[in-house]
């Protein structure tokens, strides 16, 4: 199993409570405790985007094509987020990503980040390019996103109430992971 603790790549610690989050695969259970404590904006994409409850997004992962599912967890339980990648339907060689999380990962910007562009090329190893739509208001995630290599490629209206969403892309480069 592909299991990496924060601590392994990041030496210095500031304010990290006792519990230091790790990486796991995610289980069904990881969806029924983050759901309860999702972000405010990630409700609202969700919401405008697909329709559904937080729940319902969670565990729609585990049951996508070709879908690897991660969690961001501490030996305590506590599960700060999920994310993952899956299949793109309609364009083959294209992976469709996606991160939900709790307003506790914030406690963690710099390791979050880090961690980020690994788990990235880990989550593109079987894909050209990987992407997804983004609610515009959901700045934080575009900001994350750009910084970890995505493209803001175009703003396109979502879901039954048009919303406006940007689609973001990453091409894969060449890497060893």
């Amino acid at each position: 199993m592909l299991e990496l603790r924060w601590r392994d790549f990041i030496t210095e610690d500031h304010n990290v409570p006792n519990a230091v989050p790790f990486v796991r695969e995610a289980i069904l259970e990881d969806a029924i405790v983050l759901s309860k404590h999702i972000r405010k904006l990630d409700k609202l994409e969700i919401k405008y985007s697909h329709n559904i409850s937080p729940i319902g997004a969670l565990m729609s992962a585990f049951q996508t094509q070709n879908g690897k599912n991660y969690s961001i967890v501490d030996d305590d339980g506590y599960v700060y987020a999920m994310f993952g990648v899956s299949d793109c339907l309609e364009n083959k060689g294209y992976g469709v990503i996606w991160l939900l999380c709790s307003e506790e990962l914030k406690k963690f910007p710099r390791r979050f980040y880090i961690e980020s562009k690994y788990w990235l090329d880990v989550l593109q190893q079987d894909y050209k390019i990987i992407y997804n739509y983004v609610y515009e208001k959901n700045w934080l995630s575009l900001k994350w996103l750009q910084l970890c290599g995505f493209k803001p490629v175009k703003k396109v209206k979502v879901g039954i109430k048009n919303k406006n969403f940007i689609l973001i892309s990453r091409e894969r480069k060449n890497s060893n992971v």
